[in-house]
């Protein structure tokens, strides 16, 4: 066989490849969505949003889509916001992230949940996520396969608009069993791999770039934190001149660990995650003046989604146990 034909033959399989894998991820972005409103927390619904209608952008992990649900936002403060998260999501898949949203939205205000600092923590470990976060953006079924499943087929055709903005609504309760002392104080620090740390500045500095304030923040999350990751936030936070919010800290005496969780300790349940947002709601709106909206024709919906949601609350009180 000639050069030319093996490279033909080559250059066909590639082109043939790259559309499968194209048409596989827009099946696997459809297949994120759910058919049931109250359950569709897609993050690639906010691409429904009204164009620079979002005044606070939320993104980071799981525990970020579990802990704030920014309907709380609109019913108490007025300013709107939505949240972006992927199951372990790294940070370089943040920073591809954040540049697909800011082709649509210019939020004032984004909250960067630092979990996914401390995920990568070897070189070859965030090379491999920088390569995977860059793959991805052209074939986003590298990061989102697993919406892959016969099960999910229906939500194909759900609608993409989301009501709960991006929050993962469960309300299943399960206590925390093992006590520990992960929030004693000690000037011990975490170590953040410096590819992480240099892929956060990045963040950072787009951020700014876009005319945003962003805002380092820890959710509340009983196994996976304790004061040496604290230290170690507060200290990138500082290095990166913005504001750090451990919540962890700031809600130590609210979060009730037998009833907040829905798992025992990793991710916050309805209950929780509505004292998570109302503390949040109260410090964005008092620390950088975020402006009430409520009562603007062009936030109407807003107030419809409230409205949805109450009904969604209504017709899922009957059930015996919460997802």
């Amino acid at each position: 066989m000639s050069k030319k034909r093996m490279i033909t033959k080559s250059v066909i399989f590639l082109l043939i490849l790259a559309f499968i894998l194209k048409i596989f991820s827009s099946l696997s972005i459809a297949m994120g969505y759910n058919a049931n409103p109250l359950y569709n927390y897609s993050s690639y619904s906010i691409f429904q949003e009204p164009d620079n209608s979002i005044d606070v952008l939320s993104i980071g992990d799981s525990n970020v889509y579990s802990s704030i649900f920014p309907l709380v936002w609109w019913e108490q403060q007025g300013f709107t916001g939505y949240t972006w998260g992927q199951p372990s999501q790294r940070i370089p898949e943040t920073y591809e992230y954040l540049k697909k949203i800011y082709k649509h939205q210019k939020p004032s205000i984004v909250l960067i949940d630092g979990n996914n600092l401390f995920r990568d923590k070897t070189d070859i470990d965030n090379l491999d996520s920088i390569t995977k976060a860059k793959l991805a953006t052209i074939f986003p079924v590298i990061s989102f396969h697993k919406n892959l499943n016969p099960h999910r087929l229906k939500n194909i055709f759900g609608n993409r608009y989301s009501v709960m903005k991006g929050y993962y609504y469960r309300k299943a309760s399960h206590r925390v069993h093992k006590k520990k002392h992960r929030m004693k104080f000690t000037r011990k620090c975490w170590q953040i791999n410096k590819l992480s740390a240099s892929t956060f500045s990045k963040c950072i500095h787009y951020c700014k770039s876009q005319g945003s304030i962003p805002v380092l923040i820890s959710v509340p999350n009983y196994n996976g934190w304790n004061y040496q990751k604290h230290n170690a936030l507060q200290e990138i936070a500082d290095k990166n001149g913005i504001n750090f919010v451990d919540l962890n800290l700031e809600l130590k005496k609210q979060i009730n660990w037998k009833k907040d969780s829905v798992d025992g300790g990793d991710h916050l349940n309805i209950n929780g995650a509505k004292k998570t947002s109302a503390y949040l709601g109260e410090y964005l709106k008092k620390e950088y003046g975020l402006p009430d909206r409520r009562g603007t024709t062009n936030y109407k919906q807003w107030d419809n989604d409230v409205e949805e949601w109450e009904k969604l609350m209504l017709l899922d009180k009957h059930r015996k146990v919460g997802l």
